[in-house]
């Protein structure tokens, strides 16, 4: 996406005030600060969004001014890149929903292209190369770059992960058991605010450090994937997540496959009340009961009564009274 820049207007976006050379290399486009409670897009990635149906002279870029200037530059070049593609490079919509093909989503596709130009403006492939070289990703090369220009985190990581040709995902953690921020290349977008897989790297990101650990890229969603996973704390409101099938120091060792969430969610029998998470069914697609070893095939016509609270209670395999009431110490 970068072909449609015009020649001298990449230093400027890089280190110049983004709203103003943006203005100056692309009109009739108007930037505007907008508070953050007024950024109502929930498609993109960033803190702003792009119009051009209101005034299709006068096409606005929108963003938060509440955010750091990193921030700010990065919401507004991803926002540049829409406008490129609708305009010098429209040829390259077209690329773009057959790279989502039938089944995907030419949004989240076009989302994630926003991201790489903007991402590309900011960090050179140059630089990429003095920083990364031939080395497997790791979290001190994102730390690196970020160090070296005027790129924000999100750009930084969209950038790194990008610069392999292997699946990569850079994860942003700033709020404990969640992720932030995810770029990615060649893996499923992983939504903002996911949560971790608990006791996992990501899952302690912001309070230790992590080499060569297996975590759940995508926890509980279609398409998770155990990754081997690296972490290292900027501070104690942010830590940097490198994920990838092989090892950071090249190592081969096999990942297990992740059991779909199917075979992991927490039942209840509704026969004896104990727990169902023994095996599983694949008819039903549940677990079985650990007392009674009855799946969720076949549903009871109706609770057995408790002949000490008189209610229509599960009763435990080999107990008189229901659940209820044996926990309350009545047998």
């Amino acid at each position: 996406m970068l072909a449609p820049v015009p020649p001298g207007a990449l230093n400027d976006l890089r280190d110049e005030d983004p709203a103003t050379a943006v203005e100056v290399h692309y009109p009739p486009v108007h930037v505007l600060p907008l508070p953050p409670e007024n950024i109502t897009s929930a498609d993109c990635s960033v803190h702003g969004y792009y119009e051009r149906f209101l005034d299709p002279a006068r096409p606005r870029i929108l963003y938060s001014n509440a955010v750091t200037p990193e921030r700010a530059r990065f919401t507004i070049l991803h926002e540049l890149g829409h406008h490129i593609l609708v305009t010098s490079g429209d040829g390259l919509l077209s690329d773009l929903d057959q790279l989502a093909g039938p089944q995907g989503d030419p949004v989240e596709v076009e989302e994630a292209a926003c991201d790489q130009f903007a991402g590309e403006v900011l960090v050179p492939a140059e630089l990429m190369e003095q920083i990364i070289g031939d080395d497997p990703v790791k979290p001190r090369h994102v730390l690196e770059t970020r160090q070296r220009t005027n790129a924000s985190w999100e750009a930084v990581a969209v950038q790194v992960a990008n610069y392999p040709e292997r699946r990569t995902a850079v994860v942003l953690i700033r709020e404990p058991g969640q992720v932030s921020f995810v770029a990615r290349n060649g893996l499923q977008a992983w939504p903002r605010g996911s949560r971790v897989q608990s006791g996992g790297p990501l899952d302690r990101a912001l309070r230790r450090d992590s080499r060569r650990r297996p975590d759940v890229y995508r926890h509980r969603l279609a398409g998770a994937e155990n990754l081997y996973c690296d972490t290292a704390r900027v501070d104690g409101r942010l830590a940097v997540a490198v994920m990838a099938p092989q090892r950071s120091d090249g190592g081969l060792t096999a990942l297990e496959p992740v059991e779909p969430t199917w075979k992991t969610r927490d039942e209840s029998c509704e026969w004896c009340g104990d727990e169902r998470d023994v095996g599983w069914c694949d008819h039903c697609r549940g677990r079985r009961c650990r007392s009674c070893s009855r799946c969720g095939c076949q549903q009871p016509i109706e609770s057995p009564v408790c002949p000490e609270c008189h209610l229509e209670n599960p009763i435990r395999s080999g107990s008189r009274v229901c659940r209820d009431c044996e926990a309350d110490g009545l047998t």
